[in-house]
């Protein structure tokens, strides 16, 4: 008998609990998770999960319990935020959710960005602190011992804020790194070791060794990873995916529509551009803006979302779509599995737990459209579309 147990928010990055303790027996988890892998097998079929959304027009953050039978979302918890919504990271347990707002302060004029540190118990939410931050970011990501929150700056810049024994993130900076503008996104490989920050109008991803006890950065030799050329319509790198098992990562290329993969050395972390494709449906004419990008937990498919940038007339359909790749599990190779569309503009989209559904947020649109992974070829079969406050900004999904 094979049994199968669920990872959490982090498994798209590779993350999963060190030992799973029964019966005075310790498994393992990284072995289970290889062991997923390899069967290409939905990492869980009846756990409890739930997706989390911030809208930027809305002071409203909701959790909806996913059925993990039908994909379908059920609206559980919401609560009322001190400001708008913004960008969202959780915990790998997935029992503290971190998410910028902007608060206009009593006596003040402008609205500031401050970090809001929220537990999750079984998909309900309570605010436990409130901290101010030096900055407005398009990203940020917890690091997977949870003490450091690490943000970008579209102005230009890298911060790392400093999470205190309560898990509020308290503002504090431990380390400070400027960058070039358009700092778009930011995560850790797997190991925790190594960090990079997608840049579009620098065309190249950042790349620093992390040190988790410190809280401190060091930039990489070379300290960036050179994008596709600029003469290539898929180039920009906006945000940053890491395979599961394979020592690559892949992007969402932001200007034309694109999706390239990245080998990793493993001991000194520095990226190698591998492969650039097209993200967008064939015989495409016109701008598109690749967006979000993320990996099946089983790291058999990679998803970009894509931003039809055309002007419309009234009425006139819209090309916007979540692009579909299978990935070689021995080379990490590209192929396109298929195009399938969205509402208008999915910014942001995730992937549950087990690897059976796909949730885009479309900001343009105030909705949410749901889809199921089919597990053998990765196409996208449309479920539902669902209605959400005003401008989603950020979705993620998270196991309890």
């Amino acid at each position: 008998m094979i049994v199968i147990f669920r990872g959490t928010q982090g498994d798209t990055n590779g993350n999963f609990p060190t030992t799973f303790n029964q019966s005075q027996t310790i498994v393992n988890m990284k072995s289970i998770a290889l062991l997923v892998v390899l069967l290409g097998l939905p990492a869980s079929v009846n756990a409890e999960q739930f997706l989390f959304l911030s809208a930027t027009n809305d002071r409203e953050l909701v959790s909806y319990k996913i059925d993990s039978v039908s994909g379908a979302l059920i609206k559980h918890h919401s609560i009322e935020l001190p400001g708008v919504g913004g960008p969202m990271t959780a915990t790998r347990d997935g029992q503290i959710l971190y998410v910028q707002c902007r608060i206009k302060e009593e006596g003040e004029n402008q609205e500031k960005p401050h970090i809001v540190s929220v537990a999750i118990h079984h998909g309900k939410m309570e605010s436990l602190h409130v901290a101010a931050v030096s900055f407005r970011t398009p990203s940020m990501y917890v690091d997977n011992t949870g003490c450091s929150l690490l943000a970008t700056n579209y102005g230009g810049a890298i911060s790392v804020w400093k999470i205190d024994k309560n898990r509020h993130c308290t503002g504090e900076s431990t380390d400070d790194e400027t960058t070039e503008q358009h700092a778009h996104f930011i995560t850790t490989d797997p190991t925790n070791r190594f960090v990079y920050s997608p840049h579009t109008n620098a065309n190249v991803i950042y790349q620093y060794s992390f040190d988790a006890e410190s809280g401190t950065l060091a930039p990489l030799d070379p300290p960036t990873a050179a994008g596709p050329d600029t003469e290539h319509q898929y180039h920009a790198p906006r945000h940053y995916a890491h395979h599961p098992t394979l020592k690559m990562g892949f992007t969402a290329n932001e200007r034309g529509g694109g999706i390239s993969s990245w080998k990793q050395d493993p001991k000194s972390g520095v990226l190698t551009l591998q492969e650039t494709l097209s993200t967008l449906p064939p015989g495409w004419e016109g701008n598109s803006f690749a967006a979000d990008i993320h990996i099946t937990p089983n790291g058999r498919f990679v998803y970009v979302s894509n931003r039809d940038g055309r002007k419309r007339e009234d009425g006139e359909q819209h090309g916007d779509t979540l692009a579909a790749f299978k990935i070689d599990m021995t080379t990490g190779k590209l192929k396109a599995a298929g195009h399938f569309a969205t509402d208008r503009f999915p910014r942001s989209f995730c992937i549950d737990a087990a690897g059976s559904f796909v949730f885009a947020a479309c900001e343009l649109s105030d909705s949410l459209k749901a889809f199921r992974v089919n597990q053998k070829t990765g196409i996208l079969i449309p479920l539902k579309t669902y209605k959400t406050g005003k401008t989603p900004i950020w979705v993620t999904c998270i196991g309890d």
